[in-house]
């Protein structure tokens, strides 16, 4: 969950945003440093297998048990400023990048890992406390060491901030990592629209639920309808409407209109003071379409978790749409993506299982006999199969094909058949 820094409490705006500026500057070498040892230590076990048919032991040749304790020993003494619970996570997780990518550098088809100037600040979940005094929430950020601390001239290398708790599930969220329900995990600082925003991230024991892993709900997302449920093996669906959504679109698109038309006549006011005053209400209305958005889709995941609990649903199967390409720019920045990821931080709270499944063909497929012809979509709301005559709403019909187990190989196994 993001939560926006408001202020710093016990420093002014001058002295934290140097800190967060100084620190995220660190980050950003101290991770591409990271990346080279890795690199380095990489080339060299090669050539010590070449020599001796057997890799090294990182413990015999750095030291360390893994690449990860050497990098820090290597770089601790080098960049001075940082928390060494921050250090530590930001190495870990270069490292942890450079495992991931390593066999696709090594085929050629990824280029090595580079981070850019905008790279987060890494917190240790020792890092972060949360706490709560009346109706405002307050996190205290180890940010500064000892060395950075004194430079500061400060007591403490900790900064108090005043934190924007958010919509109600982001306060809930708050409460319950003060109360111990939920633990605190390792976190970052993101610089995002010239704000700091806190991504907070925790852990839980999810809730044990009467769910039945083989009872399965796909979900459908387009444009008319944001979300279309069913139920594999049963009649039971149901659906969001878009009209929400889009009667918002409209009062946006004009009022960004109506802006951006008034900014070439803007008085002296807007006018003397930059760029950056004349678009000025422009980025205001960005933070509106932001906070509708992170609200519905709030709301719309919480709808479709009780929705799988009422129904015993134990698992949900929704399209990977990490690939999606639209013409409609209000659907590309609805961000789908922040819908899926709230339905599946509020499933794993429940004990239910999240599969992403490829969406190829599911809007084509007949979800009663497996036939896939672009043929069996007549209009856009409508599908007929061309088989077996199978007549349903579309996009019913492509919840049902998510719904289905296995409905990856199902559908491959019918492409190479058909050869679609």
């Amino acid at each position: 969950m993001k939560y926006q820094i408001i202020k710093p409490i016990d420093s002014d705006w001058n002295t934290f945003g140097k800190v967060l500026r100084d620190i995220q500057f660190d980050t950003r070498q101290i991770m591409n440093k990271t990346i080279q040892l890795c690199w380095e230590w990489h080339g060299f076990s090669a050539d010590y297998k070449a020599a001796n048919e057997v890799y090294p032991k990182a413990r015999d040749i750095l030291g360390y048990s893994g690449i990860d304790g050497y990098c820090y020993d290597k770089l601790k003494s080098v960049f001075t400023k940082h928390n060494t619970g921050n250090l530590t996570t930001s190495i870990n997780k270069a490292v942890q990048r450079w495992k991931t990518d390593l066999k696709e550098i090594i085929l050629g088809n990824k280029s090595i890992a580079s981070f850019r100037s905008n790279v987060p600040i890494d917190l240790h979940n020792k890092s972060i406390s949360l706490t709560k005094d009346g109706s405002n929430y307050y996190a205290d950020l180890s940010l500064a060491s000892k060395t950075y601390k004194n430079e500061l001239q400060r007591k403490s290398g900790q900064f108090r901030v005043l934190i924007n708790e958010g919509d109600k599930s982001s306060k809930v969220i708050l409460d319950r990592c003060i109360n111990g329900i939920y633990k605190v995990s390792a976190s970052q600082i993101v610089m995002k629209d010239r704000k700091w925003l806190l991504y907070l991230a925790y852990t839980f024991s999810a809730v044990q639920n009467n769910i039945d892993s083989d009872t399965i709900l796909g979900i459908d997302m387009g444009i008319k309808y944001p979300v279309y449920m069913a139920i594999y093996g049963t009649p039971i669906r149901t659906k969001i409407d878009g009209g929400e959504i889009e009667s918002f679109r409209k009062q946006v698109e004009k009022r960004r209109f109506d802006l951006q038309r008034q900014g070439r006549y803007c008085g002296d006011g807007r006018k003397g003071h930059g760029i950056k005053t004349r678009i000025k209400p422009i980025e205001s209305e960005k933070a509106k379409i932001s906070n509708f958005r992170n609200t519905v889709n709030h709301k719309y995941s919480r709808y479709i978790i009780d929705f799988a609990i009422k129904y015993n649903c134990g698992m949900i199967q929704m399209e990977d749409l990490s690939g999606i390409s639209t013409d409609n720019r209000f659907l590309k920045n609805w961000t789908y993506y922040d819908l899926q990821q709230k339905i599946k931080y509020k499933a794993e709270e429940v004990g239910i299982q999240v599969k992403m499944v490829k969406p190829h063909y599911t809007s084509q497929r007949c979800s009663k006999c497996g036939y896939i012809d672009k043929e069996n979509r007549p209009e856009q709301e409508v599908f007929e199969c061309k088989s077996c005559g199978f007549r349903a709403n579309a996009d019913y019909n492509a919840a049902l094909n998510i719904a289905t187990p296995n409905i990856d190989n199902l559908i491959l196994e019918s492409v190479k058949k058909c050869e679609i």
